[in-house]
């Protein structure tokens, strides 16, 4: 039927109902009932994308001279955290984010997500005290075969150890701290093995599926064993990403994946921006508030 109306008939039509859904909404917030302008103001919120920075941290190492890409100083994370509480940001962790996606649960005005990627030792050492003093939260991802290496040796040396199971229990009992997986032992780059959780050239997709999903289970399986919480994220190591990897990750149980993009994060309502959810890489000679005025200007 409608083929058989002019166009210029159709398109007066369509601007029509345009035009009386426009006015109606802008009646309803601008002069109608205070109930019905409440509903369209919660429902235009619900519907707006959230800019939430994500900045990603690595080594905190008290020596500048190691200060680089990947390490700054306890006086800058410092800064950081200052500049964040002064100019009225919360910290949010994963578990947040799951809550607003999947239950539609409040995020904290001005969220940032601030994570520490590969579990060193001098997270708990320098940057877990900052949390504390700011009462700030993180999320750190772990290379769970370090944390088994340096759950037996025992060795906490400020340049090169790595968390263990005791001291990752006591972050997460403070509530500041939230982990999540980094896979067991596929943080490798070389000429002989994957780089991350990448495919290999020529790699089958089965041989490939099998290889990561061995590994990163388990991770898992030693998290729920040491700690007896299962992490819903997963951190791809060195931001290496194959598509193939998504339904190993989902049949795993993971819910959201943590990349190294550096792109801003829109978080809406749907469970799909929760994959591959960008950082900020924080490098030496840079700070939060440069990554992320840049970011939200």
């Amino acid at each position: 039927m409608l083929r058989r109306v002019p166009v210029f008939l159709r398109l007066a039509l369509v601007f029509a109902i345009t035009a009386g859904v426009v006015w109606g909404t802008w009646y309803v917030e601008n002069r109608g009932d205070p109930e019905a302008r409440a509903v369209v103001s919660a429902v235009d919120a619900a519907q707006r994308p959230v800019d939430l920075p994500v900045l990603m941290y690595h080594s905190i190492n008290s020596r500048e001279s190691r200060a680089g890409d990947y390490v700054i100083t306890p006086g800058a994370l410092r800064g950081d955290l200052e500049w964040l509480q002064k100019n009225g940001y919360h910290t949010v962790v994963v578990q947040d984010l799951l809550n607003y996606v999947e239950q539609g649960t409040p995020l904290p005005e001005k969220p940032v997500m601030i994570t520490f990627d590969d579990g060193y030792y001098n997270n708990y050492l320098n940057a877990f005290p900052l949390l504390q003093e700011f009462q700030m939260k993180a999320v750190i991802s772990i290379i769970v075969s370090e944390t088994d290496k340096y759950s037996e040796l025992d060795e906490n040396r400020e340049n090169y150890s790595h968390l263990t199971w005791p001291q990752i229990q006591e972050m997460m009992d403070s509530g500041l701290v939230e982990f999540q997986n980094h896979s067991y032992s596929l943080h490798k780059s070389s000429k002989n093995s994957r780089k991350g959780i990448g495919k290999k050239k020529g790699e089958s997709t089965d041989d490939y599926q099998h290889a990561i999903r061995e590994d990163i289970e388990k991770g898992q399986l030693r998290f729920v064993e040491m700690t007896g919480y299962a992490p819903t994220a997963f951190t791809y190591p060195f931001g290496t990403v194959s598509e193939d990897s998504y339904p190993v990750l989902e049949e795993l149980g993971f819910r959201a994946t943590l990349d190294a993009q550096g792109k801003p994060f829109h978080l809406t309502r749907d469970p799909a921006c929760l994959v591959r959810i960008p950082r900020y890489n924080r490098p030496w000679g840079k700070t939060a508030q440069q990554i992320i005025e840049k970011a939200m200007g």
